[in-house]
């Protein structure tokens, strides 16, 4: 009996399975990249800026090349997501564990020697408390609970058990906000997943705040940088200078007002007590300096 024999029936059948399936979806997604002559559209930004109503737009008008959506590409963050989500494989979260299949396969495809594609990425800003908060939320499983005005919450993604919060009592929910949320996701992002991964380094080349729109240009990569308080004013000029398109529309979408946590929402940005050293951490940054002027800082 070959070693492959014994080793085989020591494995779990979700573990023997896992790297197959992984392997036949990277091979599924380079066929359909290579069918493509033109580069793909990259929305590569932070979670919570906007960035599903610009995929809806580019999506809706049928571009002759592929238009993929990630929040990082970062290998370490990768790897670390993947490891926390295997346990979703063969689940209905399945399609959690795809986000950083995806990711490493987008990586991986840029870096081919033998692509030569131009490849256009789009990334927007926020302010970072207000983009944190909502990116807290839409991180949480909400369920109404048995009484008005409570929810129960849960998170995979924060570590956090199920836990019962009401819209009369932001504490506890306040508490969780700032001891699990990933605070200096926004004034990292842009050395992170754009310098150190495409060459391009958008803090130390400034940004038009005034225009709030800029194209920067490397090795194979041309990237659009749109403010998500300036989005709806340019996006329309930003697509057609970026992508020479004239009928680009925004498409509204994955908007937290209206899911079914949107009273929690509203109640926490109503009583959360947002302290100035928290706000020093993250204003006082070269990303802020960068995006905002003074005045609007």
């Amino acid at each position: 009996m070959g070693a492959a024999a014994l080793i085989k029936p020591m494995l779990k059948p979700l573990e023997w399975f896992y790297p197959t399936a992984k392997a036949k979806y990277m091979w599924r997604m380079r066929r359909s990249y290579d069918r493509y002559a033109q580069g793909p559209i990259l929305l590569l930004q932070m979670g919570k800026v906007g960035s599903k109503s610009v995929q809806a737009g580019l999506e809706a008008l049928d571009l002759e090349r592929p238009v993929y959506h990630a929040h990082f590409l970062s290998e370490e963050r990768t790897v670390r997501t993947e490891k926390q989500r295997r346990k979703f494989f063969r689940t209905e979260r399945h399609t959690y564990l795809m986000r950083p299949w995806l990711n490493q396969f987008l990586l991986r495809t840029f870096r081919r020697e033998d692509d030569s594609k131009t490849w256009k990425l789009i990334t927007l800003t926020r302010e970072p408390v207000g983009r944190n908060i909502s990116a807290f939320f839409e991180n949480l499983d909400v369920t109404e609970g048995k009484n008005d005005g409570e929810y129960q919450i849960s998170s995979d993604y924060y570590g956090i058990d199920p836990t019962v919060v009401t819209v009369e009592d932001v504490g506890t929910l306040a508490e969780l906000f700032f001891s699990r949320a990933t605070h200096d996701s926004p004034v990292r992002f842009f050395d992170r997943e754009i310098r150190d991964i495409f060459g391009i380094d958008v803090i130390s080349s400034g940004f038009p705040i005034d225009k709030g729109y800029e194209i920067y240009r490397a090795d194979r990569v041309e990237l659009l940088v749109i403010r998500l308080e300036s989005l709806v004013e340019t996006a329309s000029s930003a697509m057609q200078e970026f992508l020479g398109i004239d009928d680009f529309q925004l498409i509204n979408s994955n908007i937290g007002a209206k899911k079914i946590y949107a009273p929690l929402y509203s109640a926490f940005k109503k009583h959360v007590v947002i302290d100035s050293d928290y706000v020093a951490k993250l204003y006082d940054s070269d990303y802020m300096r960068t995006f905002y002027s003074s005045e609007e800082i």
